[in-house]
């Protein structure tokens, strides 16, 4: 028999009536003090004994022998738990997660105000059916604020042409994000361009982490533990950017014994291995991963796909004590043409070193947490001739710290950041633009969280930064709040407001779908930053344990927005306009799990409008001020997801509809003659071709929809195992336009029907 345990009732000590939580009064409680002497606060980590990983979600319960009190927390993604407010006295604890057989205890409470306490749970066979059970209770209807808890077991379950599961495939059967096609790696958030996505990899900054092929990213399944996608509203731990955050956190190797696999899929090869350093103690985590598309693509698909990518990554964890650091290195590379009949080529690198220490002190009833990372990204593209190259290089110091006092939550933290820019961008006409610049900044964050009666809880912050000859002094107040208006978790209405900023740029000319370049720069315009103030709101509801759904709805308002000035070509430039406008729309998503069978389906809408004056448009329209919707507006979209395990077999089936994207449609032809060399004979002498333009975004292409099968069978042999998957992309061989090409009058289309079939070798 199955057992359903929903999430551990919280029973927060209220805040005396009459006090105002005035700011001195935060600072006073941040402070490292011990807790008053009358009660008791427990805190430390859970994990997995035989792997080390840590246990989200797992329960902790202190009961009073005596008098029967309950006090009790959940752990966070960290493994992480914090119980304050204990009365003295002897209790009985049970920490348990499903999957693990629970662990016991008779303590006696009140000799030290503070403790730590972190516990290893060791795997009950008898339950593991149970673990699917509760992991299928983290998908994306489990939302507050904003914010999507995502778990390995959704990764798994969306049909991708490999031997695991991938975020970006995932990502995408999300409402509010959308890909402009099966390739380039550039993910539209809720409005937002792919620059505006803040993307964390174990705390470390990575820029462009979505490969040239739109399935595959740098977060394979087999080595992230799990992630917190933010499409809006997001607190105040994170600033830099304006439209959201995806929050990645990767696995550590096994600490007791020593595994790999390897996997080929006609799109994708990658080999695995993990394993102990110091038994118990430390151990390690490498993977490598190439793409084998460009070589396999004659044989199953019509034409030679001319993309490439790879990656690499390590990570050395070691845990002693309350202290738990790990230090990780990412390289990733992509290369292609978007177009496959031209020469034009583009290819962008990542790399990624990153340390992270997570630690108790000891006498206190703190978390901290600690990241230094080094991050750069390099981007280049072949035009004709010439060469264009943006590169970006950041280093940062950051340091986040919880401490609980009472019923209160106080989160805060500090940071320091330098980064150099530097590009070399020749646009068309030989016009050159060339800058090498270096900004430093430091800031930091306060937010506090706390109970308004029962059922309110509300959690205002705010972040601050000094950018020294630059933009001065920058400060984003957030507000976050929710209520349970019956008493219970799995009812939850909750609501974000905030402002936000962000000091770079990222140059990219939407009006050619085939390039995927970025230019990254300070704002060129009155060094105005980006702005952008996000408005949302969501209800949550479980409804037993076989249902959950949720529904959000959004505003954003944009500011210095910087466009490419309206012109005749349709080609990269830096010459830049500012653009005002808004976002709105709203999703709803409905999660069903029963016994081996589930399923999902979510619905999009979203509406993206920019406002721009310029004195292009007066020379053409009459009118200075132009309102468009950029090219990645998809109004509507739907998504859906089904699947079924049935022992050692699992099929999955993904569906997706969008709506049509904006594109500018041409009005004619004419030439382009230059005079520098003399006055040209008009008859006989062609120059340039050059194509008119309509008013920016006018008219919208086909509308895109797609179905993936897959069907994966597990053979073991004692301790290894080996899977095979089959499936297909595109299944009814839908002709999904990419782009169309106005000059040449080709038609750019995305994949067509691709079989696939994939092995993947567990070895232990």
């Amino acid at each position: 028999m199955l057992i359903h345990l929903s999430g551990l009732k919280k029973y927060d000590r209220l805040i005396p009536p009459g006090v105002l939580v005035t700011p001195v009064m935060i600072i006073i409680l941040i402070l490292p003090i011990a807790a008053p002497a009358q009660t008791v606060s427990v805190q430390g980590f859970i994990t997995d004994g035989s792997s080390g990983q840590p246990l989200e979600g797992a329960n902790v319960i202190f009961r009073e022998i005596e008098e029967e009190q309950i006090y009790g927390a959940a752990a966070d993604r960290n493994g992480f738990y914090n119980v304050t407010g204990i009365a003295p006295g002897r209790y009985e604890l049970q920490v348990s997660f499903l999957g693990y057989t629970p662990h016991t205890d008779t303590l006696h409470l009140g000799d030290q105000p503070n403790l730590i306490l972190s516990v290893a749970l060791q795997t009950d066979p008898e339950q593991l059916d149970e673990v699917i059970v509760t992991l299928r209770r983290t998908g994306a209807t489990r939302r507050s604020v904003g914010v999507q808890r995502l778990s390995t077991i959704e990764l798994r379950r969306v049909p991708t042409p490999a031997g695991s599961g991938d975020l970006a495939s995932y990502l995408l059967t999300l409402p509010g994000v959308v890909a402009t096609g099966d390739r380039g790696g550039q993910l539209f958030i809720r409005g937002g361009t792919p620059t505006q996505n803040m993307v964390l990899i174990d705390g470390a900054m990575i820029y462009q982490p979505f490969h040239i092929v739109g399935f595959f990213s740098a977060f394979p399944q087999d080595l992230v533990t799990g992630a917190d996608f933010y499409a809006g509203g997001f607190g105040s731990r994170y600033s830099g950017r304006v439209s959201s955050v995806i929050d990645v956190q990767m696995r550590e190797g096994n600490r007791y014994e020593s595994m790999g696999s390897v996997s080929v899929s006609p799109f994708v090869a990658g080999v695995m291995a993990e394993g102990p350093v110091e038994e118990g103690v430390s151990s390690w985590i490498a993977s490598v991963r190439r793409s084998v598309i460009e070589h396999t693509s004659p044989v199953f698909l019509p034409e030679q796909q001319p993309l490439r990518f790879e990656s690499h990554y390590f990570k050395f964890s070691h845990s002693q004590d309350d202290v738990r650091c790990s230090a990780s290195v990412l390289h990733t590379y992509d290369r292609g043409r978007m177009d496959f009949e031209h020469d034009d080529a583009v290819q962008w690198g990542n790399f990624v070193l990153g340390g992270r220490c997570l630690s108790l002190p000891e006498g206190t009833d703190m978390f901290r947490e600690m990241n230094l990372s080094v991050s750069r990204i390099g981007n280049t593209m072949n035009v004709g001739h010439s060469e264009l190259f943006s590169n970006v290089f950041r280093s940062s110091i950051d340091v986040h710290s919880i401490r609980m006092a009472g019923g209160v939550r106080i989160n805060y933290g500090l940071f320091i950041l330098m980064k150099f820019l530097n590009y070399d961008m020749q646009e068309l006409f030989f016009t050159r633009r060339r800058s090498d610049t270096f900004i430093s900044g430091a800031g930091g964050y306060l937010e506090a969280g706390f109970p308004v009666g029962r059922r309110i809880r509300i959690q205002p912050g705010g972040v601050f930064a000094f950018y020294p000859g630059m933009y001065g002094i920058v400060l984003e107040p957030r507000l976050q709040a929710s209520w349970q208006p019956f008493g219970r978790d799995e009812e939850e209405l909750s609501a974000a407001f905030g402002l936000y900023r962000q000091p770079l740029i990222g140059v990219a000319d939407r009006r050619d779908a085939s390039s995927v370049f970025t230019g990254w720069m300070l704002s060129p315009i009155d060094e105005k930053q980006k702005e952008a103030i996000h408005a949302l709101a969501g209800w949550g509801q479980s409804l037993g344990d076989e249902f959950q759904w949720s529904v959000e709805g959004f505003y954003k308002w944009i500011r210095n927005q910087p466009v490419p000035v309206w012109s005749t070509n349709a080609q990269f430039t830096t010459e830049l306009a500012l653009a005002h406008g808004y976002v709105y729309g709203g999703d709803v998503r409905l999660d069903y799990n029963r016994g081996p069978f589930y399923g999902s389906a979510g619905y999009g809408y979203t509406l993206t409008e920019y406002t721009s004056a310029q004195d292009h448009f007066s020379v053409w329209y009459d009118e200075p001020v132009q309102r468009f919707h950029p090219p990645h507006d998809r109004r509507h979209q739907i998504n859906m997801q089904v699947g079924l395990e049935l022992r050692k077999y699992t099929i999955n089936i993904g569906w997706q509809m969008g709506t049509g994207l904006p594109f500018t449609q041409p009005m004619g032809f004419d030439e382009r003659i230059r005079y520098g060399d003399g006055l040209p004979n008009v008859r006989t002498i062609y120059e340039f071709p050059r194509m008119i333009m309509d008013r920016p975004y006018q008219a919208r292409m086909p509308d895109y929809h797609r179905l993936d099968v897959s069907m994966e069978r597990l053979f073991r042999f004692g301790n290894s195992g080996l899977r095979f998957q089959a499936g297909a992309i595109n299944v009814y061989d839908r002709t999904n336009i990419f782009y169309y090409d106005v000059f040449t009058h080709r038609r750019i289309d995305q994949l067509p029907i691709a079989p696939y079939f994939s092995l993947k070798l567990e070895v232990r």
